[in-house]
């Protein structure tokens, strides 16, 4: 599943990006906060919630997911720092080619406003059930829809079997084994406390039961959200073992450097940044720790291929239809120079940090190759093909800074909109630089930044409203996730790109248990998605951590949640 910051690719798809920026700040020292004597923790960050079921279309965010949802709703497995599934409310777990088996923990329990309930087969079987329903509005379906919701087993109530559906099979919903299937059923929903509701509409403004108290089977649970404002999380009395820490507060904020101040004055404990320049202020701070490290973070550019079909969200289409045509989309490649872009936007920070070379592997995975270095920053390429299929002497003859002459290609100018969430400095800065690039071999890009609160809604990137849009999905680092982002007509293809043979090689993936074998397919889907440019790759970003250094307990998960192991957070005493 992949959010988007839009934020994240975890097991099946989703979509949704942490729009959180910095502006540098005066480094002074850090002043102590009473805290550690409460036993809380303040986190700077967040944003008001869509809604906190982060399984829905309208509401797969990154930061409602870290504002609440992880923290009160755990599933079977949790992928740790290291990209390991470990157990979580289940003792043991089984796959095979006929299905799943999950026996539950004797010591897994719901809250729900102060009632002891436990969890049971039930709730798989609710969960599973509400995620494959054409009625559910949900971001993606993948691994899912390949087990038979009719169909399952159970020993009582502490275990339950499911099976992979053999019939009614599809690209959409394949039949057979899912690889991945350590990360199903990573958010379990509670059958008992949701009987009756609608699965599209709830948790708008709370993660409760049908009575609007609070529920969880997590470490926290969701005691008050005030748009505005952020969150209060509890402890949660019947997790087990019960979380070091009494409360979480979240306090929201959209201004980046106000989070970064409050983080240099002490009034709040630990925030999330983007990486950038001005996060090298905290490292000569007396009192606060900065941890980083390279995310399973895909930051890109999608070219939306004109009017062509995608998404079911998608009702519109690129201004131009030059995207279409695979030469022009390498073209752009060809003159972008993606290391001058990453260095104009990290600063000294850009370090070894190069271009990302995979459409679905991240440098530091195994099975990574190079399959889009063949359109690394090479200006007079990227002339050679303009000049091939657009009008004669329309545009530059070589690559000329300060360049006015615009191809002309098909009858149409090579013109096209550059899309970014305004306010962010990043990605202000990608395309400043882009631009200048692409302006001197005769393509122009027209500034169009959204609202925050926009790009990533029903008229944004989900409508297909865009030419060339910079967004980052934040995955678990599983290349499985990609598939309802790349395959014809999947819920997170927002450019319209449609290849049966990456749909057949990712399909075939999803399902092959061998680890070579799999690799070796998307591999292989990955040198034909180099070859059709339906994203351009930029860089693995990095994540980061800022926090208060007598706070301990946490690790950087590469997935980008900054809160996977929240209950182990305490104060040094």
């Amino acid at each position: 599943m992949a959010l988007a910051e839009m934020t994240r690719i975890a097991a099946s798809v989703a979509a949704a990006l942490v729009l959180i920026g910095a502006i540098a700040g005066e480094a002074t020292p850090s002043q102590a906060r009473p805290a550690a004597a409460k036993n809380l923790v303040v986190f700077g960050g967040g944003v008001d919630a869509v809604g906190f079921n982060t399984a829905l279309a309208c509401c797969n965010q990154a930061w409602p997911n870290y504002e609440g949802l992880s923290e009160a709703i755990r599933g079977a497995f949790k992928e740790d720092d290291k990209g390991r599934w470990v157990h979580e409310l289940v003792s043991r777990a089984t796959a095979d080619k006929a299905g799943l088996s999950y026996t539950i923990k004797p010591s897994a329990f719901w809250y729900w406003g102060g009632k002891k309930v436990p969890v049971t087969y039930r709730d798989f079987v609710y969960t599973l059930q509400k995620l494959d329903d054409p009625k559910s509005d949900v971001a993606g379906r993948s691994g899912y829809s390949q087990l038979d919701p009719t169909r399952f087993t159970h020993r009582g109530d502490r275990q339950v079997t499911f099976f992979w559906k053999k019939t009614a099979c599809s690209t959409d919903f394949p039949c057979g084994p899912y690889a991945n299937w350590p990360s199903l059923f990573s958010s379990l929903y509670p059958s008992f406390a949701l009987r009756g509701l609608d699965f599209n509409k709830i948790w708008t403004d709370c993660i409760c039961g049908s009575d609007g108290k609070p529920v969880s089977n997590g470490p926290f649970y969701l005691a008050k959200y005030t748009p505005g404002e952020g969150t209060t999380l509890k402890a949660n009395p019947y997790y087990s073992p019960r979380a070091k820490l009494a409360e979480i507060d979240f306090r929201f904020t959209t201004d980046p450097n106000a989070e970064q101040q409050a983080m240099l004055s002490g009034q709040v404990d630990v925030i999330a940044p983007t990486f950038g320049p001005d996060i090298q202020q905290f490292k000569s701070v007396p009192g606060i720790a900065l941890n980083e490290e390279p995310g399973y973070v895909f930051e890109h550019l999608a070219l939306r291929e004109g009017n062509a079909a995608g998404a079911p969200s998608m009702t519109k289409g690129a201004s131009s239809s030059l995207l279409r045509a695979p030469w022009m989309r390498r073209a752009i490649m060809l003159g972008l120079d993606r290391q001058k872009i990453a260095a104009a936007v990290f600063g000294p920070l850009v370090g070894s940090l190069k271009p990302l070379q995979s459409a679905l592997l991240f440098s530091n995975q195994a099975g990574y190759r190079p399959a889009f270095q063949g359109w690394n920053y090479n200006p007079k390429a990227a002339l050679g093909l303009l000049k091939s299929h657009c009008t004669a002497g329309s545009g530059p003859s070589a690559p000329a800074r300060g360049n006015t002459k615009i191809w002309q290609c098909a009858g149409s100018p090579a013109t096209f909109n550059w899309t970014w969430g305004a306010g962010r400095d990043d990605w202000t800065t990608s395309e400043r630089v882009a631009s200048e690039n692409l302006q001197s071999i005769g393509i122009r890009i027209i500034e169009r930044p959204l609202p925050r609160d926009d790009i990533f809604g029903p008229s944004g990137i989900p409508s297909g409203d865009f030419d060339i849009v910079q967004f980052r999905w934040i995955t678990s680092g599983d290349p499985g996730g990609y598939y309802d982002i790349y395959r014809c007509g999947g819920p997170g293809n927002f450019t319209g790109y449609c290849s049966h043979r990456v749909d057949a090689l990712l399909n075939a993936a999803q399902s092959e248990f061998d680890r070579e074998k799999q690799e070796r397919l998307y591999q292989r889907a990955d040198a034909i998605l180099a070859a059709d440019v339906p994203v351009i790759p930029m860089y693995q970003y990095p994540v980061v951590m800022v926090h208060q250094s007598n706070l301990v307990g946490m690790h950087l998960n590469p997935d980008g949640d900054p809160v996977w192991d929240i209950e182990k957070w305490h104060w040094r005493k």
